[in-house]
């Protein structure tokens, strides 16, 4: 509401309480980098995600999240360095499919940026652009929640449809917290798309009383035309499916 009020200091102020809760607790941190992000404090979100990493080095969105807020506050050297680790490190199999998520947003800054990319293996450093690119993350452990994105041809790519006639296709399903989920599409077909978020609920105490969804829509992604949009929602109830936005293709 503050933000909303035009009163970015003090919400900012209010917001930092976070920190002063549970210092040792990495799910409590990671809302408040999360909060610092949307509120486009990047500069203040990289040392929180800088804290979370050190207590949760094992979860590779730990790496996400400080590599985001780095690119976000324009340091994009180091933004790759974070990137990569999540892209060569094995990870437990509950977060399968995450590495593929952070190639694509290293090949996209590799493409954007003038950065030194000798510490990526030359085989990963191929651009991959898209013509549309969905990514939902959301910021409580233990809790499932699914994209869902309809094309003009009124297929809907989600966890159990993952590839589409036009094309989509979706990353793997993601039940254990935070995401992210992603769908890409190569060749948009001209026409309306609708992006919808399913929640199934969480199984964890939930410190800010709801779960936020982040959804970032990107057109003519990896290339020097992409352009983003950020749509944040926070969703209280389970089994609730949401119309996040819809947009056109011409």
């Amino acid at each position: 509401m503050l933000f909303a009020h035009g009163q970015r200091d003090l919400a900012l102020r209010v917001l930092s309480n976070l920190a002063e809760m549970q210092l040792e607790n990495r799910h409590v941190l990671r809302v408040l980098g999360y909060r610092l992000m949307q509120a486009k404090a990047p500069a203040l979100a990289v040392p929180v995600f800088r804290d979370v990493l050190a207590l949760g080095e094992e979860e590779p969105q730990s790496f996400r999240d400080l590599a985001l807020a780095l690119e976000a506050d324009h340091q994009p050297q180091a933004a790759l360095a974070a990137f990569n680790e999540v892209v060569v490190r094995p990870w437990d199999e509950r977060f399968d499919g995450i590495s593929l998520i952070a190639l694509d947003e290293l090949t996209t800054l590799l493409a954007r940026t003038g950065v030194d990319a000798r510490a990526v293996d030359p085989r990963l450093r191929r651009p991959m652009p898209l013509d549309l690119r969905v990514v939902l993350s959301w910021d409580s452990d233990n809790s499932d929640m699914d994209l869902w994105v309809t094309d003009p041809n009124g297929e809907r790519a989600y966890y159990g449809n993952r590839l589409t006639f036009q094309g989509g296709q979706m990353s793997r399903d993601f039940t254990g917290g935070y995401g992210p989920e992603q769908f890409s599409l190569r060749q948009a077909k001209p026409g309306r798309y609708k992006v919808e978020a399913n929640y199934f609920g969480s199984r964890e105490q939930l410190v800010t009383g709801a779960t936020t969804l982040t959804l970032r829509l990107s057109t003519h992604w990896g290339s020097r035309r992409q352009q983003d949009q950020q749509v944040t929602m926070r969703l209280k109830d389970s089994a609730d499916t949401v119309l996040v936005g819809e947009f056109e293709v011409r």
